[in-house]
């Protein structure tokens, strides 16, 4: 199997097997990113690529000296009823005097804004790879959204990303 469909299949029956409040339908990739480059990333300030950042594959490295958000991207979501998000990545710290973690944040329709953050799955201080994970539900809204990809990292050290992605279910 190509290596690229590989990822993307074990990605979805991953994602399939999560469960928000009930059973999801199959879940559609709307953005995946192995951070193999700097293209395409919103913002560029403090990021270098390695190309060896783990297991032998590219990832980003932030070097970060006080609180900041970094923005990797913004994806429209597909018109759908009672859509539930879910955005995964891989990440990892050095010296890191406070915490990091993936964040989500989306405006339905003019109302007040959603915001979803993996701080469960934190990293801080100098810690291996993690897989963080964090879900939004837009309930019923049926239109298609823009959702905004993040990092948040309070405090300084160095942290690095690999391997995003943004899945759409129908709950």
């Amino acid at each position: 199997m190509d290596h690229h469909v590989g990822v993307v299949v074990a990605a979805a029956l991953s994602l399939s097997a999560l469960h928000c409040s009930g059973p999801l339908s199959a879940p559609q990739v709307l953005y995946q990113n192995k951070l193999e480059s700097l293209d395409g990333l919103l913002t560029r300030a403090g990021i270098t690529l390695e190309t060896q950042a783990w297991q032998g594959r590219a990832g980003i490295r932030i070097d970060v000296h006080g609180s900041t958000g970094i923005r990797l991207a913004e994806v429209q979501t597909r018109g759908a009823a009672a859509v539930v998000l879910t955005y995964r990545g891989h990440m990892r710290s050095a010296n890191l005097t406070g915490r990091a973690y993936l964040e989500m944040r989306c405006t339905p329709s003019g109302n007040r804004e959603l915001v979803s953050r993996a701080l469960d799955a934190a990293v801080s201080g100098t810690t291996e790879w993690v897989t963080q994970v964090t879900r939004l539900s837009l309930g019923n809204e049926p239109l298609a959204q823009t959702v905004r990809l993040n990092v948040q990292v309070e405090g300084s050290g160095i942290v690095w990303v690999q391997n995003v992605l943004l899945a759409q279910a129908s709950q």
